[in-house]
């Protein structure tokens, strides 16, 4: 059992566009997680050959390549391991059909820490983790930072407005434990890539009354966690 409130911020995206009866739900899993079944670590070896190929310029898809090839030669004894290699395999044939519409915006990125801090907002820690750190120039030197947000999920892929919020999410993180002195958090650089719908939804510009909702449900979270 988790006993503190805590949620990631793709499934904190879902929850606030989500019914009552799916959001006890999603916070029922995060209380009680399955031992055997993490979310996190489901797409790992998808997430990884991603982030690679980001990370090294969004140029050379060998990574992508290589990873599916190992992937298929791959022979799991379990059907719950095979289920997991197969979305993988999936999800990476899905994204390779999405490189024309990756744009780094000219920003240098870099692979982002594996175990960065959390936003918390009412005692409810929210999981931001970005897979990729953008770092950029604009007019007159002046220097941009923000984060890209990888989301495989086909069950619960992301919609417009439910990739907003994880965008502006992601922004106020950046501002808070990724930006230097001299650095301002760029909404473009903080975009969403959605590898399930095939999408690469554009960060936000408009964040405050986004981060006002986020706050609101956070503080219904934490009211709810101690009855689930």
């Amino acid at each position: 059992m988790v006993n503190n409130p805590s949620i990631s911020v793709n499934k904190l995206a879902e929850y606030i566009l989500s019914k009552a009866a799916r959001q006890r739900k999603i916070l029922q899993d995060r209380k009680y997680p399955d031992p055997d079944f993490n979310v996190g670590m489901y797409h790992r070896e998808a997430s990884e050959a991603v982030a690679s190929y980001l990370a090294n310029g969004a140029i050379d898809a060998t990574p992508i390549n290589q990873r599916v090839q190992a992937l298929a030669q791959l022979a799991p004894d379990k059907i719950g391991t095979a289920r997991r290699v197969n979305a993988n395999i999936d999800a990476l044939e899905r994204f390779s059909e999405m490189l024309d519409d990756i744009d780094l915006l000219g920003a240098e990125p870099t692979l982002a820490p594996h175990a960065p801090p959390k936003l918390t907002y009412h005692n409810v820690n929210i999981s931001v983790r970005p897979e990729i750190i953008l770092r950029g120039e604009g007019a007159k030197g002046k220097k941009f930072v923000g984060a890209i947000k990888l989301h495989f999920s086909k069950t619960h892929p992301h919609s417009k407005e439910s990739a907003g919020y994880v965008s502006a999410v992601v922004q106020e993180f950046c501002s808070l434990h990724v930006a230097g002195e001299a650095e301002t958090v760029h909404p473009g650089y903080c975009q969403v890539i959605d590898v399930a719908s095939g999408n690469v939804f554009p960060g936000v510009k408009a964040t405050a009354q986004r981060l006002k909702d986020i706050a609101a449900e956070c503080q219904n979270i934490a009211g709810l966690w101690p009855t689930i």
